[in-house]
């Protein structure tokens, strides 16, 4: 196989792979050299999708924020950010757009896992902590919230 056909090979598959869902620069090119294209067919294929706005670091950084944005805490959204290869800069600008108010969220998350309002036994309690744990929030505020919680919405005993 030539290598004009190897490189139109690349191309088609990046393009196959960012069909299916948006993807990173570093994503895009791990699953292409994984396929067995050479750094010079991959860096090409990754330019190539590049040009035409299919692969962008900054909405990707942008899009990620948005839809994983009110279920994570910043400090997940930003190390999934970074695993992928997103620069710093994006990552901060995208989170710089979300100004989501941690605590707030936390309380909603509560809601959302402890159901209507009453005393949460112990077992529930970590059940509800480790969800949050899970999604990145600090132990000092996910204690905090959900003390908070038990005091304004649930009932105490």
């Amino acid at each position: 196989m030539d290598v004009g056909q190897r490189i139109r090979q690349a191309r088609q598959k990046a393009l196959k792979k960012l069909a299916v869902r948006d993807r990173s620069e570093k994503e895009l090119r791990e699953l292409l050299m994984r396929e067995g294209f050479s750094e010079s067919e991959t860096e090409d294929a990754v330019e190539y999708a590049r040009s035409f706005g299919y692969v962008n670091d900054r909405r990707y950084a942008e899009n990620y924020v948005m839809s994983a944005g009110r279920k994570k805490s910043r400090a997940a959204l930003r190390s999934f950010l970074l695993e992928k290869g997103i620069p710093a800069e994006y990552t901060e600008e995208a989170l710089a757009e979300f100004a989501e108010d941690e605590s707030g969220l936390i309380r909603e998350l509560i809601r959302k896992k402890s159901g209507p309002p009453h005393a949460m036994e112990e077992a529930e309690l970590r059940r509800v902590y480790a969800y949050l744990a899970r999604r990145g929030f600090s132990s000092g505020d996910i204690w905090r919230e959900l003390k908070n919680f038990q005091e304004t919405e649930g009932y105490s005993d």
